[in-house]
């Protein structure tokens, strides 16, 4: 279904949409507006995420993490 088709199926519901609906939907669009899911900052590039994964690697074999239990048994003390 296309962008244009979408819209006259909206504007259908909104003509026969009583007050409930009206109100959902406006509460919908109107958090989908103000909802910002952009982070502050530039796009990674391809190389930096295929550097990071590479280096992530290295540090989980040389056995730089923390298990889920370890990180547990630390949320407990906070």
């Amino acid at each position: 279904m296309g962008t244009a088709q979408l819209r006259e199926e909206l504007h259908e519901y909104v003509k026969q949409g009583d007050k409930k609906l009206l109100h959902m939907m406006q509460a919908m669009a109107k958090a989908y507006f103000e909802e910002d899911y952009t982070l502050p900052g530039k796009p990674m590039s391809v190389q930096t995420f295929k550097d990071r994964v590479k280096e992530a690697k290295s540090n989980i074999k040389a056995g730089n993490f923390t298990t889920q239990e370890d990180l547990e048994k630390e949320m407990e003390q906070w």
